[in-house]
């Protein structure tokens, strides 16, 4: 379970709850590092990461998605895209979840007194609008819910965003607040802060080439999300300071933890295949007893008619790897109508 969390809160968490927020929706972002917000195009998928990427091409989708973790964690979400009849903009509808399992519980002597569950949920509804060609807006609203053991949490969230997508440069960029709000019910007497997060985004197409670049930047707000770990007097990092007479500051590796760098190719439109970088991930999750480069994530996707099947791998510490699969479903496809309202 901390396993799971430990990139979700990295070293920003300890101090927030509702951490399956931060984790990546879907198998592409997976691919694409784990968080972005620079993806505007028919995936519906991405109106967790970028609720300003809603669109007119999203009408009718259905998506699912499930990541089994070490463990057998299971972290999942289904979601629904919809336009209405004389309202402009595009809906999007899910459901986030987090099934933690069943645990043994003991007491301070070590004896077996029964089991628990733990799981928290995230039902959320979204909305997305494009003013002409170049910008866009949205936003997310978030009812949660959260059991561990006895423990019982409820909350809500919000996300903002906004994109400008340049067609004509090949250009799209993204800021996103994601995660505004907090409990309204604490696990105890003692309110905590959700996982809030300022996000931005740019990628860049070239003409006659068939992919795509990604840069991501995440923790905005807060400009050390470094751990400083006393043990690690080792300097095998590419960006951190290498001079060993004085303190070291480590502004290269605390600048580059906040990036997150991916590049997507797409294959006639049918096959896509994704590889990124996310430094924080990297040194939040190698060890220095086994060699790895758990920041690397990798995917592929295909579209054949009305389905697209994406697939995310991440490799994780101690060996162990997450596997993100999603299908979405163009359910459009199925039934031939005579118009897609306008707006």
């Amino acid at each position: 379970m901390l396993l799971v969390i430990s990139y979700a809160a990295a070293q920003i968490g300890g101090t927030t709850t509702y951490n399956f927020l931060s984790l990546s929706p879907d198998a592409r972002i997976t691919a694409l590092g784990g968080i972005n917000v620079s993806i505007l195009d028919h995936d519906l998928n991405t109106q967790l990461a970028n609720p300003a990427s809603l669109n007119r091409k999203m009408n009718g989708q259905t998506a699912f998605s499930t990541v089994v973790y070490p463990g057998g964690i299971n972290f999942g979400n289904a979601s629904y895209g919809k336009r209405f009849n004389k309202v402009p903009g595009t809906f999007g509808f899910g459901i986030q979840y987090m099934a933690y399992g069943k645990f043994t519980e003991t007491d301070e002597a070590a004896n077996v007194i029964g089991k628990f569950s733990a799981g928290e949920m995230n039902i959320y509804t979204g909305y997305g609008y494009q003013f002409g060609r170049l910008f866009s807006v949205g936003a997310n609203v978030k009812f949660i819910y959260s059991n561990l053991a006895q423990y019982n949490s409820v909350g809500m969230a919000a996300d903002l965003a906004a994109t400008v997508n340049d067609t004509a440069h090949n250009i799209t960029a993204s800021i996103v607040a994601r995660n505004i709000g907090g409990q309204f019910k604490a696990y105890n007497s003692t309110r905590e802060p959700i996982p809030f997060d300022l996000q931005a985004g740019i990628s860049v197409g070239f003409k006659g080439v068939p992919f795509r670049i990604h840069a991501t930047f995440h923790h905005l707000t807060t400009w050390d999300i470094r751990y400083d770990n006393p043990a690690d007097q080792q300097n095998d990092n590419l960006f951190t300071d290498t001079t060993a007479t004085k303190a070291k500051k480590y502004t290269g590796d605390k600048l580059f933890r906040h990036v997150i760098i991916g590049v997507e190719f797409n294959i006639k439109q049918i096959v896509r295949l994704d590889v990124a970088y996310n430094h924080l991930r990297q040194q939040e999750l190698k060890l220095a007893t086994r060699r790895g480069v758990p920041g690397l994530s990798f995917g592929v996707g295909v579209r054949i008619r009305q389905f697209d099947f994406s697939y995310g791998f991440q490799p994780m510490a101690q060996g162990q790897t997450m596997n993100h699969l999603t299908l979405t479903i163009y359910t459009d496809g199925f039934v031939r109508k005579k118009s897609t309202p306008k707006g």
